[in-house]
């Protein structure tokens, strides 16, 4: 019969085999996972892809330099010019002046990422010879040489300066780039047809208004901020400040109004050439009254076109106005040289008066006929 207080001894359990097992099989797990996440495609790096599109439009920029300015090309490339780029080819060409080799070699390592893949060319009898390019030597032709866009390097992060007389533009080339894709314009059609009359042709110009600053664009508003800082909320003042800029500052380009076809600059493009004609001085300062939240129309005459803005407390002493909307707007003409709102006269006031067609880049869809009121068409 046995004990009923028989005192029996415990077994012991030991730990440590589950312990490790345990260990492993998270350490599996661990590195299970791991590799699943490790498999998932990764989204595009924004910065990068940001730092692609620049460098894209600013290449685009350098190829037509009559909207960007031989001060925007010393900027982003020194003494280096890029002569053309041919995208269908992906095919860019340089030239850089006669300079010691040390200085090219600078150059060309901060303008390219790998100089393996730049191809120069070779001199012979006085000529530059890059495959079927060919360049006279000379000071200004001292090398040539071409690559592919994707080898190009250009600091994305960069801010551009042009100063002027009491004020600088300093846009990024972020600001340059959303400027150039149309981003921050008003955009639309580019062509507008008039109305067809049994007794007159077709006619066709070209629709302004798109090329017009939104609101709050950074570095029109930027601009336009110094530019009315004295004028305090003095509206005529704030105007005027404005009218004075652009028609003092920015030269009266003659090469685009006697142009065969029509050239339309962004205020940004005007800013940088520091030139245009009457078409790109009415974008530019309608693009700046923009930033004030000033009211404005543009007003199409024939052969010209100029900036109207609500007369207010302006003095109408130069009876350059148009009545528009139950409204009387003065001209604010942007070619005259120091011209005042209201006050300056001109040689051929018509030429201002005979208002054809009226426009608010706001809805830069519509232009109507300042006569009949009737909307125009768009091809």
């Amino acid at each position: 019969m046995s004990d009923l207080f028989e005192t029996h001894t415990k077994r012991e359990v030991n730990a440590k085999p589950w312990l490790i097992g345990i260990g492993a099989l998270l350490l599996l797990v661990g590195a299970a996972y791991g590799l699943y996440v490790l498999s998932i495609p990764k989204g595009p790096d924004p910065e990068a892809e940001l730092a692609v599109e620049i460098r894209n439009t600013m290449v685009t920029m350098l190829d037509y330099q009559r909207f960007s300015g031989e001060e925007f090309r010393t900027q982003l490339l020194g003494k280096g010019r890029l002569e053309r780029y041919k995208k269908v080819v992906d095919e860019a060409i340089f030239t850089y002046p006669r300079s010691s080799d040390e200085e090219f070699l600078e150059f060309v390592n901060k303008t390219f990422w790998d100089i393996t893949k730049v191809e120069f060319g070779t001199e012979k009898d006085g000529e530059l010879i890059l495959a079927d390019y060919k360049a006279p030597s000379s000071e200004r032709f001292g090398r040539l040489f071409r690559t592919t866009l994707s080898n190009i390097k250009i600091d994305h992060r960069q801010t551009l300066n042009f100063p002027f007389n009491t004020v600088s533009y300093s846009p990024t080339l972020e600001e340059i780039k959303n400027l150039t894709n149309n981003s921050q314009v008003y955009g639309g059609r580019m062509i507008t047809q008039v109305p067809e009359r049994s007794f007159s042709p077709t006619i066709i110009f070209a629709n302004h208004g798109i090329m017009v600053a939104k609101p709050g664009e950074p570095s029109l508003k930027r601009l336009a901020d110094e530019l009315v800082k004295n004028a305090g909320t003095d509206r005529y003042a704030r105007i005027q400040a404005l009218v004075d800029f652009v028609s003092n500052e920015i030269e009266y380009s003659y090469s685009e109004a006697l142009s065969r076809g029509e050239t339309l600059k962004r205020g940004s493009e005007t800013l940088m050439t520091r030139s245009g004609d009457c078409s790109n001085k009415t974008i530019l300062l309608a693009s700046l009254l923009e930033q004030i939240n000033e009211e404005y129309v543009l007003l199409y005459t024939p052969r010209h076109i100029t900036v109207a803005v609500p007369q207010g407390e302006f003095v109408n002493d130069n009876k350059l106005d148009f009545t528009w909307e139950g409204k009387n707007w003065l001209i604010a003409e942007t070619t005259v040289p120091g011209f005042q709102v209201g006050k300056s006269l001109v040689t051929e006031p018509r030429l201002l008066t005979t208002v054809e067609y009226v426009q608010n880049p706001k809805n830069a869809g519509v232009i109507f006929d300042a006569n009949s009121y009737e909307v125009l068409k768009f091809l």
